[in-house]
This record gives structure tokens, sequence and C-alpha cells, in this order.
């Protein structure tokens, strides 16, 4: 019985390879048939002026094959970088978080401060903006008012200034009136944004709830002008803002880096 089986396994492997072997010779021959064709058409088209068809089979076969090497090499570059980061842990190394995977915006733009005449042009006017909406700020209870604008993509600003209600809750932001008011208009993307308030210690930033809603319409970072207003005393003074004056010049990612994103 066993020699049987040998002989059956035996006879089948033979089978296999015949057939692979006529299916290879198949293979040649129409290969060889394919050739002949593009020949001729390569004659034809060249007695005509045109360009040679195999010529322009062989580029697009090239470009196929360099779009899929590329591919090929951006994976394992990334494989090879993954692979680098786990051995850096398992060494006791520390991970930088910017080369995390699992961060929704591992770039983010630079954080630093300058003075006011120093700031680009763009970014003086959404400051001025800024100063001009706060002061239609509606603030009877904190009497803290704040002024925001944003740069649609389009290139025009919106501004907006908090309002507060007798409800606390009932109240709103200036960044989120600056922005509803772009996105009630179809301004869905924005490039820059800025916020002043006065406080004699510190600048005064967006809150949490803003800085969500701020993110909820970037497909990258921008950067945030922040701006101490002047002090009531001065409101009214002009330039509002001293050229000497300290600006904050940070970014939507670095003022919440871990946001919340699309479950998509």
């Amino acid at each position: 019985m066993a020699e049987k089986q040998k002989l059956l396994h035996r006879y089948m492997k033979n089978l296999s390879d015949m057939e692979d072997e006529l299916k290879k010779k198949e293979l040649e021959k129409k290969m060889k048939e394919l050739e002949l064709l593009q020949c001729e058409l390569a004659r034809r088209q060249e007695r005509s002026g045109t360009k040679c068809a195999g010529g322009k089979i062989k580029e697009l076969r090239q470009k196929k094959l360099q779009k899929v090497l590329a591919a090929y090499m951006m994976t394992l570059e990334g494989l090879l970088c993954e692979v680098a980061r786990r051995e850096a842990r398992l060494n006791g190394d520390r991970g930088r978080v910017s080369e995390s995977e699992n961060l929704p915006h591992p770039e983010m733009l630079e954080e630093y401060t300058v003075v006011f005449c120093a700031v680009g042009e763009d970014g003086r006017e959404l400051l001025e903006a800024a100063l001009s909406a706060r002061r239609c700020a509606y603030a009877p209870y904190s009497k803290f008012k704040v002024g925001a604008a944003f740069r649609a993509k389009c290139g025009r600003i919106y501004s907006g200034c908090n309002i507060e209600n007798v409800a606390f809750t009932g109240g709103n932001c200036a960044e989120r009136c600056a922005l509803a008011k772009g996105i009630s208009e179809g301004e869905r993307k924005y490039t820059a944004g800025a916020v002043v308030a006065y406080h004699p210690d510190q600048f005064t930033t967006p809150c949490g709830v803003c800085r969500q809603f701020i993110l909820e319409f970037l497909h990258r970072d921008i950067p945030i002008y922040i701006a101490k207003a002047p002090p009531p005393e001065q409101e009214h003074c002009i330039p509002a803002i001293q050229d000497t004056d300290e600006v904050l010049v940070t970014s939507a990612y670095r003022l919440l880096p871990y946001s919340l994103r699309s479950f998509e």
C-alpha cells in the first residue's frame, strides 16, 4: 500500500511538472507573439512618423514600476523608523513625542515671543481686528473683555467678542463668535488667528472649549497671535498696542496637542 502511495505521489508530481512546463511554453509562445506584434506596430508607426508604440508601453511600464518602488521604499522607511523607536524604548530611552504615530498631529509650528513691531503684517492686522472687536464685548458680569479674529483661506478676516449672559452657560467666547461668523458664510478653512484681552500679569489664551472648536476647522497647524489689550484707563489710546509690547506667537496644535479627533 505504501508503494502504491509513493508511485501515485510521484505520478502526480510528474503530471504537475508537465503542466507547469506546458504553461511555461505556452506563455513563452504568447510573449513571442506579443513581441512580434509590438515590433510590427512600431515599424508601422515609424513609417507614418508617429512615436513608437513599444516605447510608449515601455515608458508606461517604467513609470508604474517607479511608483510601486517609491511606495515600497516609503513603507520600508516607516518600518525602519518604527523598529528604531521600539529598540530605543526597549533600551530604556525616552521616545520623542513628535515621532509617535499615535498622536493626531505630530507636526507643530514654532512657538515664541516677539515685540509687536517685529510681527508680520498678517499678524498685526489680525491683532488690530481683534482689538476692534473687543470694544463691542458684552461683559457686564465679569468685566473681562476679549476680542478674537481669524483669517479664512480666502483672505477675509472674521472677528468677534465675548458675549456674557446672566445664565453663565448661555454666554459665548470671542473665538467661537469670530469663527461662527465665517462658518455661517461658508468658510470652513482658516490660516491664522489672534486673541487679545487685558490681564496685568499674563497672556490670555483661548479656553479649552474654544481650542477644541478651533481645531474642528483645521487640516494643519496655524499660528495664533496672543497680545495684551491696554488697561481700562488706556483703552482709547492710539495705538492700542505699542511697538515694544510683547506678543506670544503660538499655534492651534500647541494650545491643544492632545485634542479629540474624528473617529473615522
